[in-house]
């Protein structure tokens, strides 16, 4: 028969539903304060570029970007995952890599070689 003096206090238990609340509301916490661009676009390998949300979901790159976000330049990432050097506007990336832009409000465009449809891509920077 176990001794009632060495189980620990009511009060020093662990609380299950505690720690696991606690454990999703840091999740939470994190996922909405961690530092990420303020617009992605990933070139995939075959040159053809998306724009990936905050969720993980890509759409294909439109004619014109909207760039939002908060404070007085916005962060745009460039990933090419192709083999090839790519230019979107006034961006150039190399093969493999990954850049981030810092840009100011306003509206830009150029040559785009890794637009599906359309050879021009404009940025409108808010």
């Amino acid at each position: 028969m176990a001794d009632a003096s060495l189980s620990p206090p009511a009060t020093l238990r662990p609380r299950p539903l505690a720690i696991v609340a606690l454990l999703l509301a840091t999740a939470a916490a994190v996922w909405f304060t961690w530092p990420r661009p303020d617009t992605l676009i990933r070139v995939r390998r075959g040159g053809v570029a998306v724009v990936t949300d905050a969720f993980g979901r890509d759409r294909p790159l439109p004619d014109t970007v909207f760039v939002g976000g908060s404070g007085a330049k916005r962060k745009i990432r460039v990933v090419n995952e192709d083999t090839l050097q790519h230019r979107l506007a006034m961006f150039t990336i190399a093969p493999g890599q990954q850049t981030d832009y810092t840009v100011p409000p306003g509206t830009f465009g150029g040559a785009c070689s890794a637009h599906p449809s359309n050879k021009q891509l404009t940025f409108v920077v808010r």
